[in-house]
């Protein structure tokens, strides 16, 4: 067996020839974009099929809020480090089957179809953990252009904008069938065995846009008020939040490079993602359209940056260090959502509001103690010498 060395969060191969090489750099490059495949038709499919199919338990966010939590419980966990290719690539091909389970039985009755959906959530949120726990190179990291994102959220969008929504499902199943089978043929062929994923155990201020872009996509069937405002149907909706959650990075990515963002250190760059959420946050007080759009477009922005910047291995950490940031993920991310969801049918486009408000708050509370400590770095004495 070839030997292998540790590279960020992944075993990789020391010797290959350039045959496998290239094969080795196409399957990379696929990966990401079934990943982002994987992640926007989560949002998007899930969060439909919760409105359509009268889910009416906390406005039919329940699949999407499910699926969220799941992903957040078994990425990084020690099933996930440990799995084999085939139940990489099983799970996949399992989800892939599962999206034309709710259609199917919806002839059953809505227990029935409630229940096939909050298993296809479950399943789902297993198989994106699984993939984000064994892929955990950066996008933004693989080239001078991430078009990885831009290239599957054109996928997605082709396949939800079928004809009808049998064909939207049937197209959505082979769109997820084919990622499964990237998966299973890169962990295959490049041989890549994962050792340690400490990139997993994300801090709270990693936590706040990533949140924040959740419940932004997690609330587009509830009719946010900046797109009501605007006038758009659904389909728009859709097309702008696709473009937000994946364009967006790329761009952000593309002109912080271009600006010589490399001397801008990751604290730096979170400084900066937590700076678009608080303001983003403000703009919340206005009532013009201009205001509703900067409240939807910053905290975006602040999602672009936060997933753009440079990720560093930080050394291994115990399981058990794992849980408390889990706890937070969970209470600013799916509970969160599940709360919008409860509010929203008396309070209206209130309820969205007020949970980016809150973040915009603990946004601003991050920055103050981020400034404090460079202040006192920056007064602390230099180290007395020795001799």
């Amino acid at each position: 067996m070839r030997r292998a060395a540790l590279t960020s969060c992944t075993a990789m191969r020391l010797s290959e020839s350039p045959a496998q090489t290239r094969q080795s750099a196409a399957l990379a490059h696929a990966g990401e974009v079934a990943q982002w495949v994987v992640l926007l038709l989560g949002w998007i499919w899930l969060g439909e099929q919760g409105m359509l199919l009268g889910w009416s338990l906390a406005s039919g966010v329940v699949p999407v809020a499910l699926w969220w939590a799941v992903r957040l419980l078994c990425r990084g966990s020690a099933w996930a480090l440990r799995a084999a290719p085939a139940v990489v690539g099983g799970c996949g091909l399992l989800t892939a089957c599962a999206v034309l389970l709710p259609a199917k039985v919806a002839g059953l009755g809505s227990p029935a179809t409630l229940l096939a959906l909050g298993l296809l959530g479950a399943l789902w949120g297993m198989w994106s953990a699984l993939i984000e726990t064994r892929n955990p190179v950066s996008t933004f990291q693989l080239g001078p252009l991430a078009w990885h994102p831009v290239l599957a959220a054109g996928a997605v969008a082709l396949a939800w904008r079928a004809p009808t929504a049998e064909w939207a499902a049937w197209g959505e199943s082979f769109l997820l069938a084919v990622c499964a089978a990237v998966f299973f043929a890169r962990e295959r062929v490049m041989s890549v065995r994962v050792l340690v994923c400490p990139g997993r155990l994300a801090a709270v201020p990693e936590l706040l846009a990533s949140s924040a872009m959740g419940l932004m996509m997690g609330s587009l069937w509830l009719g946010n008020a900046w797109c009501a405002g605007l006038g758009w149907s659904n389909a728009d909706m859709v097309m702008a939040h696709l473009a937000l959650m994946a364009c967006l990075p790329s761009l952000a990515a593309f002109g912080l490079r271009a600006l010589g963002s490399a001397r801008l250190s990751a604290e730096r760059q979170t400084f900066t993602s937590l700076g678009l959420l608080a303001v983003g946050a403000l703009m919340l007080l206005g009532s013009s359209a201009a205001h509703g759009v900067l409240a939807m477009l910053l905290p975006s922005l602040a999602w672009a940056v936060h997933c753009s910047r440079l990720r560093a291995s930080v050394g291994g950490a115990k399981p058990a260090s794992a849980w408390p940031g889990r706890a937070i993920a969970l209470a600013l991310g799916p509970a969160l959502l599940v709360w919008v969801g409860f509010v929203a049918p008396q309070q209206g486009p209130w309820a969205v509001k007020a949970a980016l408000a809150l973040l915009g708050v603990l946004a601003v509370a991050r920055m103050v103690q981020m400034r404090l400590v460079w202040r006192r770095e920056q007064v602390q004495p230099p180290p007395l010498s020795a001799t």
